[in-house]
C-alpha cells in the first residue's frame, strides 16, 4: 500500500471537492480538489505482474497532495517505494469538473524481479 502523507501545507478557503470515477480496470477512483489543486487521491490497482512470479496486486494508493496542475491543467505525480513506482498522469477539464488520465505501476521487487502493470486510464467527474 502507498501510505498516506502528511496532509497539504496550504490553508485555502475553498472546500474539497471529490472528483468520482472508475480506472479501466473496473476499479473505484476518487481523486479530491480544492480549488484547482489536487489534494488528495484513493485507487486500488487490480492487477499488476512480476516476472516469473505472476500476479501481485492489488495495490492500494490513499494518499494526501498538494498539485497543481497550472494553467495548462495538465498534471503527473509519481508515487511509492521503486518496489511498487506509481506513474500517473492526467489533464483538468476547463471548468474543473472532470479528470481524465492515465496510470501505470512499474518496480522491482527484493529478488530484482520486474513488475509492471499495463496502462490503465481513468475519466473522473
Amino acid at each position: 500500500m502507498i501510505a498516506a502523507a502528511p496532509p497539504p501545507a496550504h490553508t485555502a478557503a475553498a472546500a474539497v471537492r471529490t472528483l468520482r470515477g472508475r480506472t479501466s480496470q473496473g476499479a473505484p477512483m476518487r481523486i479530491a480538489v480544492r480549488g484547482s489543486r489536487i489534494v488528495a487521491i484513493h485507487l486500488t490497482l487490480l492487477r499488476y505482474v512480476c516476472d516469473p512470479e505472476g500476479d501481485i496486486a492489488p495495490l492500494a494508493v490513499d494518499r494526501m497532495l498538494d498539485v497543481d496542475p497550472g494553467a495548462d491543467r495538465v498534471f503527473g505525480l509519481t508515487l511509492g517505494p521503486p518496489s511498487e513506482r506509481l506513474r500517473i498522469d492526467g489533464r483538468r477539464s476547463a471548468d474543473g469538473r472532470q479528470l481524465r488520465g492515465s496510470l501505470r505501476v512499474r518496480g522491482t521487487i527484493g529478488t530484482g524481479d520486474p513488475c509492471r502493470s499495463s496502462r490503465i486510464t481513468f475519466a473522473l467527474g
